[in-house]
């Protein structure tokens, strides 16, 4: 009887201590005014804690049985995230002009991608403010195309950054983090339309290490929904009437840069874009780049929709483009092969019928023209 007590309360005691071993806690000294909030980052529930920040202190204690990503935040808007592991003893520190995390290595892999991040936002906005002083400037388009080549040549090295930081840190979920960063609202770093391969490598790796996540589930559809149409892509052929009911095809253009325009005569934005598309077409026609030109028009609204289209061919001097159309308004079955939503929308192919640009516009789209035709 005796034996059977020792063996039941060295049990107690090996099972209390793997419990205490998975508490994590954070203790954090701030100048940040009012709560701090500790939100559990997950795409299908909500899984948040707050606390009052007393004498510029914190803590927060979770007990965790895996890796989790949580974002730490505060009512100035301020945040960050946070990678954290069973056991872990974070000390984090958030000043106006320091920001220090220890005791948690994933989460200190992180802070280094903001702080990097920081540093190219910075940029932007710099050289912004340097653009907006000179509107008056005689010269000010051409400082202007300087600025923006100026800024994604930083993003550029940022993106490569990022990729390397992936690919090192492909077994935790700091590699999921860095796939969501953003340098601006809705304007993420990397996009599965020219990243699928990061993602790719993500959802591989998760599946490994992290087969029950929720984020897995999310990533993979968002994956296979968006991999047809991403950069690089064999766009999806089909096949539209022209005005004169004769069959054009897609895949016909192969061996020009393509320029997939949708539009309708009913859609000004469109009309807006159309001479801006004519000079684009004059310029570089004779160099092997075209435009297919596939109209919108036939929503119910229009009692004579071929009509009106032809009509704006001719206002819009578009006779020089290849032009098709169902006449079927939204519900052309191109709508659904390109997953657009809006229009005007654009999608650039090279010579090999691959997707190498989406709606770019002005210099943008002249700039990658030029170097799909080298």
């Amino acid at each position: 009887m005796k034996l059977f007590y020792k063996i039941l309360i060295l049990c107690l005691i090996i099972s209390c201590k793997n419990k205490n071993s998975s508490d994590v806690s954070i203790y954090c000294k701030t100048d940040e005014p009012g709560d701090a909030i500790l939100i559990q980052v997950d795409p299908f529930e909500t899984i948040m804690d707050t606390t009052s920040i007393k004498n510029g202190k914190f803590s927060f204690n979770k007990n965790l049985i895996k890796q989790e990503w949580f974002k730490l935040k505060f009512l100035s808007g301020k945040s960050l995230d946070l990678i954290l592991e069973p056991g872990e003893k974070v000390n984090i520190q958030v000043n106006k002009n320091e920001l220090t995390i220890n005791g948690s290595p994933g989460s200190e892999k992180l802070l280094q991608t903001d702080k990097e991040l920081g540093k190219l936002i910075s940029f932007r906005d710099s050289i912004t403010k340097e653009v907006q002083q000179l509107r008056n400037d005689p010269q000010y388009e051409q400082k202007l195309t300087l600025a923006r080549d100026a800024f994604f040549n930083e993003l550029q090295q940022y993106r490569l950054f990022l990729k390397d930081f992936i690919d090192k840190n492909k077994h935790s979920k700091a590699a999921l983090v860095a796939l969501f960063q953003q340098y601006g609202r809705s304007a993420y770093v990397l996009s599965i339309d020219e990243d699928l391969e990061d993602f790719e490598k993500v959802i591989e790796s998760m599946k490994i290490n992290f087969p029950n996540s929720p984020h897995l589930s999310v990533i993979e559809e968002q994956v296979i929904k968006l991999k047809p149409l991403a950069y690089g892509q064999i766009a999806p052929d089909f096949t539209l009437p022209d005005p004169n009911n004769n069959n054009i095809q897609l895949s016909s253009f192969k061996g020009k840069v393509l320029l997939i325009d949708f539009w309708a005569s009913w859609c000004k934005p469109c009309r807006v874009e159309n001479p801006k598309l004519v000079k684009l077409h004059e310029t570089y026609s004779k160099d092997g780049f075209d435009i297919l030109s596939i109209s919108l028009d036939g929503t119910q609204r229009q009692r004579e929709p071929r009509k009106s289209w032809l009509e704006a061919i001719e206002q819009d001097n578009l006779s020089n483009f290849k032009h098709v159309s169902e006449l079927n308004g939204w519900s052309t079955k191109v709508r659904a092969l390109y997953n657009f939503s809006s229009i005007p929308y654009t999608i650039l192919l090279d010579k090999e019928g691959r997707i190498s640009g989406k709606n770019l516009k002005g210099q943008d789209l002249e700039r990658k023209i030029k170097e799909l035709l080298k």
